[in-house]
């Protein structure tokens, strides 16, 4: 009876606004046409820029295992602590970083203000668990990044996990994810036995032995020994502020682990509001909610989508196999790294790159050559990047259509041996056609496929040749 007024009343309210809005179709339209200038005004930068560095560093880079150690790694909680106490970078160098991103033609940051083990990385007023208060270093590495940021003319974003490892009130423990039962009225909400009757199925080699999480190794309350999930997020919410007031300008806010399914419950839209409150232009992930398509753009981990997608996304993608600083040797090369770029912007999405500074705070040459020759491409290829976004030409077997304008520019991966590449589809007249990086001009000529475009036997460029068609 309950469910059938209730039903009653939200029937009755969608009449009522539909005689309301077809009574005021003009200005239904004005409304949502102001809605979407705001949206697309906040987004504008993000898909001009195309191209970021991601930086994850914290209390892992010591044990230079990954971000996950902690938990992998089964490290007790108070075991942890005191890897954090000797947590003392001295080498780190913001102005150092700024430019090293900004010489690889990365036009924002973002940077781990607190991954899952809880640790923040700025002079917190909410938690003594930070890098000026509880280890050696005593300095504030985000105000010095925000400081540099400025100077250099790069936006400056903060990756903030809602997973918290450490704080007393986060009441989702690893040890308790599984089969909470259909009955359950806590925070959880997951399905029942969602991890197969493991502790966890993250994939990490102690959760594919199975290997409990104990008392010992995490000692904090559960929600029956007087956890409190509302208290965390009021933390969270003052740590926010915190992020979004004393550090300027902030571009980014790029949430993670998000493991609270009901949007309510996690006090997702109230979050979203402050932030709107404290800087309006903020950009907000998607991983802010559970669900898909909260936020300003969506966030790809490791992997690029098939298809453009129609709001702003992004994916975020390691150099090696690690977010963390590890002594992983897999690396990326360079040409894979600006394939994968021309790829994402030829399906309207932004590539944000991940760097590790290790426990002294600086990076390894293997990251710095990597961002070094990525640079020396983009100084000359950079107009097939910036502001580029997807054509309407289907992809080519060769390699990646960029778009701006009236002009297409192709990114040649396998260079042909026979002089020819085929643009299906076009069938528009090119007025030029040139290389970019030499300038020289290329042939063409109109088939009923598309346009052959006529090239050189030697690839213009051992990396990614570019050919640049004006329409």
């Amino acid at each position: 009876m309950r469910k059938n007024k209730r039903i009653n009343r939200i029937i009755t309210f969608c009449l009522v606004m539909v005689i309301v809005f077809a009574q005021n179709n003009l200005f239904g339209q004005e409304v949502s046409k102001e809605l979407s200038n705001i949206e697309k005004k906040r987004t504008d930068w993000f898909t001009d820029a195309r191209f970021g560095m991601f930086i994850h560093w914290g209390v892992y880079a010591v044990p230079a295992q990954g971000e996950w150690i902690m938990h992998s790694g089964r490290i007790p909680y108070h075991d942890y602590e005191k890897i954090a106490k000797t947590f003392n970078p001295t080498d780190f160098d913001a102005a150092q970083i700024v430019k090293k991103a900004k010489d690889a033609g990365m036009k924002y940051l973002v940077i781990t203000a607190k991954h899952h083990d809880g640790f923040c990385m700025w002079n917190s007023k909410l938690t003594d668990y930070n890098i000026v208060k509880w280890s050696g270093f005593g300095r504030d590495p985000l105000k010095e990044l925000a400081a540099e940021c400025k100077k250099q003319g790069m936006k400056l974003g903060f990756y903030y996990s809602v997973r918290d490892w450490h704080h007393p009130d986060f009441v989702l423990h690893y040890e308790h994810l599984d089969a909470p039962g259909p009955n359950y009225k806590g925070w959880y909400a997951f399905p029942v036995n969602w991890t197969g009757g493991k502790v966890m199925d993250c994939g990490c080699s102690a959760c594919v032995q199975n290997l409990p999480i104990t008392k010992e190794q995490d000692p904090r309350p559960t929600e029956a020994e007087g956890a409190d999930m509302n208290r965390y997020l009021d933390y969270m919410k003052g740590q926010i502020e915190e992020l979004l007031t004393n550090y300027g300008p902030i571009a980014v806010m790029w949430f993670d682990g998000q493991d609270i399914v009901d949007q309510k419950m996690g006090r997702v839209q109230e979050m979203i509001d402050e932030m709107r409150r404290l800087q309006p232009d903020v950009l907000i992930n998607d991983r802010i909610a559970w669900q898909p398509g909260m936020g300003d753009y969506g966030v790809f981990e490791q992997h690029i989508p098939g298809d453009n997608n129609v709001r702003p996304w992004e994916t975020c993608m390691t150099l090696n196999d690690d977010w963390g600083y590890t002594h992983n040797q897999n690396w990326k090369t360079t040409r894979q790294i600006v394939h994968h770029l021309a790829d994402i912007i030829s399906k309207g999405g932004n590539l944000l790159l991940n760097v590790a500074p290790d426990g002294s705070g600086v990076l390894t040459k293997d990251y710095e050559c990597r961002l070094d020759s990525i640079g020396s491409w983009l100084k000359v290829n950079g107009e097939s990047i910036y502001g580029c976004g997807a054509s309407d030409l289907p992809q080519p077997q060769w390699g990646r259509i960029t778009a701006k304008g009236n002009v297409l520019y192709l990114h040649v991966f396998d260079w042909p041996g026979n002089g020819k590449i085929l643009v299906n589809g076009l069938n528009k007249k090119i007025n030029k056609a040139y290389l970019l990086n030499t300038k020289a001009k290329v042939k063409h000529q109109l088939l009923s496929s598309g346009q052959e475009i006529l090239i050189p036997d030697k690839a213009a460029d051992s990396i990614n040749s570019v050919i640049v068609l004006e329409i």
